[in-house]
């Protein structure tokens, strides 16, 4: 008869230390993401790698997190750039046609409410960015489309992935910045994964027949 494992919950593989392992790999993942963040310019491959390393690592259990995060960064580096000038150029333009298109001779025009839709429609479109760039290999019109047509599909994950993503930055801003900023970023991107990945499986496309791929696990 096979000996229960004196261990219970303590042992190497129990409970208890399955969550501690796994805590202390989000907090070191979170480490890597804030390094990465830091020439602001590689914010995009910072968080497509985040979510890469998240999902691959975290939650399927493949691979290192930390090695994940920094090889995903070096594929996607060069895209993630350009689609994070891209993002910032485009929503600095939108922003400062808003704010004179509600001031001075200008202000209650319909321009204001064109820039109000743009805006939003616009960072509908980029909540599913960098999730699609760390999964897909496509060019950044590709990206741009993919994640147009799936805010507007999958428009309730959008929306919460929106709230959840404006409530994590309010609360590293105004609340307890210097603590949450050492793992509340990474716990929102696993959070986000239950959310976002389903949305990405609906265009993944089946392997080939013997291949085994690490994301073909149905949620």
């Amino acid at each position: 008869m096979k000996k229960k494992d004196s261990g219970g919950m303590l042992a190497n593989d129990g409970k208890i230390v399955g969550l501690l392992n796994k805590s202390g790999e989000i907090i070191l993942l979170n480490m890597a993401f804030l390094l990465c963040c830091v020439p602001v310019v590689t914010l995009g491959p910072a968080l497509a790698s985040l979510y890469y390393a998240t999902m691959k690592s975290i939650r399927r259990e493949r691979g290192y997190p930390v090695r994940e995060f920094f090889s995903s960064v070096k594929r996607t580096l060069k895209k993630g750039i350009l689609l994070t000038l891209l993002a910032a150029v485009w929503l600095g333009l939108l922003f400062f046609g808003r704010y004179y298109a509600g001031t001075g001779q200008w202000k209650g025009s319909p321009g204001a409410g064109l820039y109000d839709a743009l805006i939003i429609v616009s960072i509908c479109v980029m909540i599913y960015v960098f999730p699609v760039l760390s999964r897909f290999e496509m060019k950044l019109t590709g990206i741009l489309h993919l994640s147009f047509l799936m805010s507007i599909r999958f428009l309730p994950v959008t929306v919460l992935s929106i709230a959840g993503s404006a409530a994590v930055v309010l609360l590293m801003i105004y609340v307890l910045p210097i603590p949450c900023i050492s793992f509340v970023p990474g716990l929102w991107c696993l959070a986000l994964t239950f959310l976002m990945e389903r949305v990405l499986q609906a265009y993944t496309p089946e392997a080939e027949p013997g291949e085994e791929q690490w994301f073909d696990k149905k949620l």
